[in-house]
């Protein structure tokens, strides 16, 4: 695929999710209206059968999620409201939803729940007027829950740490990881089965996959890494971790807007070279999961989302910026599975490997091995 074909390849994967979505929330009795807002005037047309309310964002009018958001209060006003992005939430479940929404309408105090309170992709909440004063805070929707929680007051609940409540589709690298997971809504894993990922990227991905459970293999993850998910991956399967954990938050919390993003990944890089850089991690890793893009803030660069698409499908002739193309030539061409992406990566994604495979005895007989590390200390 190239790099138009990528991002339309992502962008049918997130309309498929948000068609299952849509079909949850109409089924829930707190739902009274399904909004749905969009940059596509075709959209309405062409989902003409959804049962929504379409609301096409104003021409000539620079998107502002915060302002975006606060004015569709206005439009629709309610005690309560829920926000999903359209790719963030193939996996919840009905009554995970149900409860969300239970207990935001019946708390006598402020309250939201979300799936992620640092990083919200979607969420419940029944104090609309405390996002209304905040408009010009809410540039990105990751930074609902930290506004709410940190600025207004709000209790803000995120969900236990789980593939359901982190995974969603931003990337290829997301789409590839829901092609390997299995029990899909009806409608994503239709588009799926339709239009499948590469074979080389497809097979990349289930190598990796395989060396997590592999017995005593060694697993690298590079980027934004949280504690939780490191912990879920050492509870659940039989390798060795090493974690270079850097600048979780800087989107949400305005770090690379202002171009304070600091990585010694990216540095090493950098100095040494990609190529090198992945020949190093060879003689001590066997599988890598990088997020990139904290090393591409760092280095004050961002490509374009084309760009980063295609470096997230290994594909360096579709990729323009220099240094992001020599990154990814050195990632397909290492000696060992290498994984492209973006924070979903080191997060939902991988979360999304481990239950994919749960099933495997490798898996099973993990948390037995866990306890015999910390006996062994």
């Amino acid at each position: 695929m190239g790099n138009g074909e990528l991002e339309r390849w992502v962008a049918g994967a997130r309309l498929a999710a948000a068609r299952d979505l849509i079909t949850q929330l109409a089924a829930l009795p707190a739902v009274s209206r399904i909004v749905v807002a969009t940059a596509d005037p075709e959209l309405p047309r062409r989902c003409a059968d959804w049962p929504v309310t379409w609301d096409v964002d104003p021409p000539a009018t620079p998107f502002h999620f915060g302002r975006r958001l606060a004015g569709l209060m206005a439009v629709y006003p309610a005690e309560a409201y829920a926000y999903f992005g359209a790719g963030c939430a193939p996996l919840l479940g009905d009554d995970t939803l149900a409860e969300a929404f239970a207990n935001v309408t019946q708390s006598a105090q402020p309250l939201a729940v979300t799936n992620n309170a640092l990083s919200s992709d979607w969420l419940v909440l029944n104090c609309p007027q405390a996002v209304q004063s905040r408009t010009d805070r809410l540039g990105r929707d990751n930074m609902l829950g930290p506004v709410l929680k940190y600025e207004a007051g709000i209790e803000v609940r995120g969900l236990p740490v789980s593939a359901a409540a982190r995974a969603d589709i931003d990337t290829p690298a997301d789409v590839v990881a829901f092609c390997l997971y299995p029990n899909l809504r009806p409608h994503l894993a239709r588009y799926l089965s339709q239009s499948p990922p590469s074979t080389f990227l497809l097979e990349r991905w289930r190598s990796a996959r395989e060396r997590l459970f592999m017995p005593g293999s060694r697993v690298t993850l590079i980027g934004r890494v949280a504690a939780s998910v490191w912990v879920h991956l050492e509870a659940r399967t039989r390798c060795w971790t090493r974690v270079f954990s850097e600048e979780r938050g800087m989107a949400a919390s305005g770090r690379q807007a202002a171009g304070r993003v600091c990585s010694l990944i990216a540095a090493h890089l950098q100095r040494i070279g990609p190529a090198a850089f992945f020949a190093e991690l060879a003689e001590m890793t066997d599988v890598v999961f990088f997020d990139t893009r904290v090393a591409l803030a760092a280095l004050g660069r961002w490509p374009s989302a084309g760009d980063r698409y295609a470096s997230d499908a290994l594909q360096p002739e579709a990729v323009s910026d220099d240094f992001l193309r020599e990154l990814t030539v050195a990632a397909r061409t290492a000696t060992l599975p290498v994984l492209l992406g973006g924070h979903s990566l080191v997060t939902g994604d991988l979360l999304l490997l481990l239950d994919s495979f749960a099933d495997e005895p490798n898996a099973a007989m993990a948390p037995a091995f866990v306890e015999e590390k910390r006996q062994s200390r």
